[in-house]
Order: structure tokens, then C-alpha cells, then sequence
């Protein structure tokens, strides 16, 4: 069998029919296509509806309310089609769609599936407009590959709405879909319709961001960037505007060792450096576990650029281990607000956006140099990459002593 057209259920008795109508008028060959349709456990007249149409439809009656992500799985794992595709009780499709759909398996045989556009209309079929399938994805109207799903692992059975976005969160890259520019599937608005339930966005929300979250850690700890990464905090001994500035104590802390000490919770980071002229510092440094190199004098002065002073450091450090660094982060000794989710967010960003580097900056977008995270050719390069990113940190840097008056209770 080519095709199978699963529909679920739950108490949209009064819209089912034109569902079913849609699906068993296709214009495509009866033999090669099935229907199969899971109630989940509906207390309205949708079990009667259903007993109509018994003679061209398999039905699945869940005893219980199991939601729509485990109901349409139970409905693959029986299906007989090479190809499967969900249409949602409350919609219909064009009596083309598995001719089309189905059609283009031949010219795009590796992909995990084929969808439509869709047209989204309200009772008595009055069409709103247009939408674009890869733009705006939904659920359903998408031929799939019944191979490669069940491969992937199918829906989540704890989303019991939203499973695909979920899905597609989940496979990423393997979530390879050829997107064909005709509105086949048609989309019902209305307001009982599940999937616009703002309880349910509420309750699920924060679930879907988390995967967001947990996919994005995947990605970024198989990245060759993370090969070498280390931190490096230049802390000069002298400052004309505030005396022993970065080692000032600030709430019972040398004030370079707040930002260094969130550095080193940090597992993303492999060691980190504290560069400076000052042997006092460095013999600080060391004592709160950070690897020192001593700064030359000629890299000390007041008009030196801090960035001279980290590709110094990244020499230093690369000719003593023999091993090239792969990502730079340049830590501010005199921005003891810095935080390890501040860090790790820098890092985050630059490997998946693919950035050259990623600098902090004020809710003004003025940079507060607080924090920048380099690759190393962006390092090395003579200008400041166009390929860069921002990071919104409000963090204040401390250069007059009245400034210490502006910075929370770091021991939060």
C-alpha cells in the first residue's frame, strides 16, 4: 500500500464528516490508499458520525483520553502505507492531495517528508488566506516517510498538543521536508480548536523552550570549538582614576575574582588566564586557581589596546602547550557583575549562529566591555569581524569608586 491518511479524534463530532468526506474522495487509486481514525475517548455524537462512514474507514476507539500525539502513533505503528499523512477532524483536504503529494516521492525519495501550503477558512468555508507550509508549519498535510518516523523515534507521547513543533525541535537537521507552493490542506479557525487553547500554550510553553534549550546544547557540545577554549582577564596593577582598581576589595572579594570565579564554574571553558604587569595580581590570581602569564611592560601602558594584550596572551599560551586555541574569551577584570549564564550564552551564541565573535553591550547596544568572545582567526584579524553578534549584559564596570555603588549584592 502507498499512502495511509490517519485522522484523530476528540469530540469534534460535528466537524468530522467533511473530514472524512475529503479523504475517501481522493482522487487516487482506492487500492493504494487507507484510512484509519482514532477517537479519543469523545463524549460527543463523533462515534456515531464514524459508524457511518465504517465501511471505508478503519476506527480505533482509545478507552481512554490519551491525547493526539500518542493516538496518532497508535494509528502509524498499524498503518500499512510506505507513506503516512495526518489530517486533523476539524479540517479537510483537496481531493488531489495524495496524487500530488505522492507523486513528488519519486523526485525527492531521501526526504523525511512532502507537505503543502494550506488554507486557512472558517464555518461555510469562507477562505481568510493563504499560508506558506515552510514558513508557517502545522501538524498536519504532510506526507511522511512511515519508514524514517518510525526510525526517528514518532511523536512524544507527553505532548498531548503541539508534537510536532516538538518533533521538529527534536530531529532538527533530519527534519528534511520538500515544501510544495499549492494550498492542498485546508485549515479550519474556530474557537474550540484545540490546538489555539491559551491554556494549553500557557502549561506548554516553558516545556517547548526547554527542548529549544536541550537541542541547542547538543548542537554546541559536538562543535570543534569547544576544542580549546580558554578565558583570559588582562588586570593591569595601574589605574589613574581608582587606585588598585582590580584588586580593590568589593563585597569581601579582590574585584577581578568575582568575574573570574564565574568563569571557572563554567565546564565549557578549558582553563583560563589572568594577564598582567602586576606580580601581586598574579600571585592573587593564582591563589583563586587561574593560570597566570606575566604581561611585558611595553604591553602595560595606559594607551595599549586590551585586545593587544589578549593576542599576546593567546601566544603565550599556544607556544607553551603546543596546542592552537579555538575560541578566545576576553573577560573584564573590573566587571565583577559578570555571571557563568552571561559566559555560556556568549558561547552559545557564536556557535549557533556561526558568528566570528559575540561582544556584550548595554540595553543601548553601546559596548560595556564587560565580556567578548572571539574565535581565533577573528582575534588575529586586523579589523572587527562584520560577522558579529551581541549579548545584552546591563553590567556596570567600575572605574571610579562612586561606581561601586551602582552593583547588586553579588553574593546572590
Amino acid at each position: 500500500m502507498k499512502v495511509s491518511i490517519i485522522v484523530t479524534n476528540y469530540n469534534y463530532g460535528k466537524f468530522i464528516s467533511r473530514c472524512l468526506r475529503s479523504c475517501i474522495s481522493q482522487n487516487f487509486e482506492k487500492k493504494d490508499y487507507e484510512i484509519i481514525v482514532v477517537d479519543d475517548n469523545s463524549t460527543d455524537e463523533s462515534l456515531r458520525v464514524l459508524d457511518s462512514f465504517k465501511k471505508n474507514i478503519q476506527i480505533l476507539s482509545n478507552k481512554k483520553n490519551i491525547g493526539v500525539a500518542a493516538s496518532a502513533n497508535k494509528a502509524i505503528k498499524i498503518s500499512k502505507g510506505e507513506y503516512f499523512i495526518r489530517v486533523d477532524s476539524d479540517d479537510y483536504i483537496s481531493s488531489y492531495t495524495l496524487n500530488f503529494l505522492y507523486s513528488l516521492t519519486e523526485f525527492y525519495p531521501n526526504k523525511f517528508g512532502i507537505a503543502s501550503d494550506y488554507a486557512l477558512f472558517k464555518d461555510e468555508d469562507r477562505q481568510i488566506m493563504e499560508k506558506k507550509s515552510k514558513e508557517f508549519p502545522i501538524a498536519c498535510g504532510i506526507l511522511y516517510n512511515k519508514k524514517k518516523f518510525l526510525k526517528y523515534g514518532m511523536y512524544n507521547k507527553n505532548f498531548k498538543h503541539r508534537e510536532e513543533e516538538e518533533l521538529r525541535i527534536r530531529l532538527d537537521k533530519k527534519y528534511d521536508i520538500y515544501h510544495l507552493n499549492v494550498p492542498l490542506y485546508r485549515y479550519r479557525m474556530h474557537s474550540s480548536n484545540k490546538t489555539k487553547s491559551d491554556n494549553y500554550l500557557v502549561k506548554f510553553k516553558k516545556k517547548i523552550e526547554n527542548l529549544r534549550s536541550e537541542s541547542l546544547k547538543k548542537k554546541i557540545f559536538k562543535s570543534k570549538l569547544l576544542n580549546n577554549v580558554v578565558a583570559i582577564m588582562p588586570a593591569r596593577g595601574g589605574s589613574k582614576r581608582f587606585k588598585n582598581k582590580n584588586i580593590f576589595n568589593v563585597q569581601g572579594l579582590p574585584m577581578f575574582v568575582w568575574a573570574l570565579n564565574e568563569a571557572k564554574k563554567s565546564k565549557l571553558i578549558n582553563d583560563i588566564y589572568v594577564t598582567s604587569e602586576n606580580k601581586k595580581i598574579l600571585k592573587l590570581a593564582k591563589s583563586y586557581g587561574s593560570k597566570t602569564i606575566l604581561r611585558p611592560k611595553e604591553l602595560s601602558q595606559d594607551n595599549i589596546f586590551k585586545i593587544d594584550a589578549i593576542r599576546h596572551a593567546v601566544k603565550v599560551i599556544e607556544k607553551k602547550y603546543n596546542k592552537k586555541v579555538s575560541l578566545v574569551l576576553s573577560i573584564q577584570a573590573n566587571s565583577p557583575e559578570i555571571k557563568k549564564s552571561i559566559i555560556e550564552n556568549a558561547i552559545f551564541k557564536i556557535i549557533d549562529q556561526n558568528l566570528q565573535e559575540v561582544i556584550s553591550v548595554n540595553s543601548d547596544t553601546n559596548c560595556n566591555g564587560a565580556l567578548r568572545v572571539m574565535r581565533r582567526n577573528a582575534l588575529f584579524q586586523k579589523s572587527l569581524s562584520t560577522n558579529h553578534g551581541f549579548i545584552r549584559t546591563n553590567l556596570t564596570d567600575i572605574h571610579y569608586k562612586k561606581d561601586l555603588k551602582k552593583i547588586s549584592n553579588l553574593w546572590n
